[in-house]
């Protein structure tokens, strides 16, 4: 732990807390918490009290939100880079633990499923990629994009209040709008990268796309303060990420409460294939998307993209 974190840690356990309770050097870090933005008063009998932070994502701020023993092991931030997947991507290759995450203010090569380009307004959103390397069998590693939906979406419940829906495998959505994409990357039998995408303090979005995208702030009314959010996403990963090899029940059942594709005509790719038909709900054994095909046959979908989905058949 950083001095700044702790520090920063202690200012939010207090309204006050004496310069002795800061460390030797308290001075000269909250002069340097000052100069990068932060919002320090000081009353010469009752200490330091913590009265504003910078509107910009940092490390050590995120981190003091977080419990001491934890998973998530480190966090990085990124001013700008072309993809935080293509970061972790490359600690991973050189060795890192799981649980290493980095942040990005802005991204110049986003990207989402299907090498779709993934737009990354600079200090308006959370673009960050998380270091995985599951202990299990392969053929459950499909499990972690439901596992990190559930997750985001607790810490955004958690955050603002705001309730989510999933749209199978790796949208969350809000009021019929895509709010946050989950693209996971694996060389497998050694690692995973997992890339969440989360619109947070976009004020609008402009014609068409405001017709298919939303915000955290579009939806609440409020802005958000970034930092809060990062760190209650990256609570609510560091809490769940045991369900993914054991009570993964726990997510299947949120996802289907959450499901917004049941009951609708949809149309799945999976590699060259394109199965349509009514959705049915996920299989409980590792989230597999349930297809009911016209002739009244029951397909599963593992992993692949819902290309398009519509209330009934006639509405495809």
């Amino acid at each position: 732990m950083t001095p700044d974190t702790a520090i920063l840690r202690r200012l939010r356990e207090a309204e006050y807390v004496p310069a002795a309770e800061l460390g030797p050097d308290a001075a000269n870090s909250v002069e340097g918490l000052i100069a990068a933005g932060y919002g320090i008063e000081h009353h010469p009998y009752r200490g330091y009290r913590l009265v504003s932070a910078p509107d910009r994502l940092i490390a050590d701020d995120i981190l003091s939100r977080l419990p001491e023993r934890r998973w998530i092991r480190d966090v990085l931030v990124f001013e700008k880079t072309g993809s935080t997947n293509d970061v972790i991507n490359g600690l991973a290759r050189d060795g890192a633990a799981a649980g290493i995450v980095a942040f990005a203010e802005e991204q110049t090569a986003g990207r989402g499923r299907l090498g779709r380009r993934w737009q990354s307004n600079p200090r308006l959103g959370l673009w960050f990629s998380l270091l995985l390397r599951p202990e299990m069998p392969l053929a459950e590693w499909p499990r972690l994009t439901l596992w990190i939906a559930y997750a985001v979406a607790r810490g955004i419940r958690a955050c603002t209040g705001l309730e989510t829906m999933v749209k199978w495998p790796n949208d969350i959505y809000a009021s019929g709008r895509k709010l946050a994409g989950i693209l996971v990357e694996s060389s497998p039998a050694e690692y995973a990268t997992a890339g969440i995408g989360l619109n947070v303090n976009h004020p609008a979005f402009p014609p068409p796309l405001d017709a298919t995208a939303t915000s955290i702030r579009i939806e609440t009314g409020a802005a958000v303060n970034r930092n809060a959010l990062a760190a209650a996403i990256l609570g609510a990963l560091d809490g769940t990420h045991g369900l993914v090899s054991g009570g993964f029940n726990e997510v299947i059942a949120w996802a289907e409460e959450a499901d917004c594709l049941r009951g609708r005509w949809v149309a799945a790719v999976t590699g060259s294939a394109t199965i349509e038909g009514r959705a049915e709900g996920l299989d409980p054994a590792d989230g597999a998307l349930l297809i009911r095909n016209a002739a009244g046959e029951v397909a599963r979908v593992v992993s692949g993209e819902v290309t398009r989905f519509s209330v009934s058949k006639e509405g495809k």
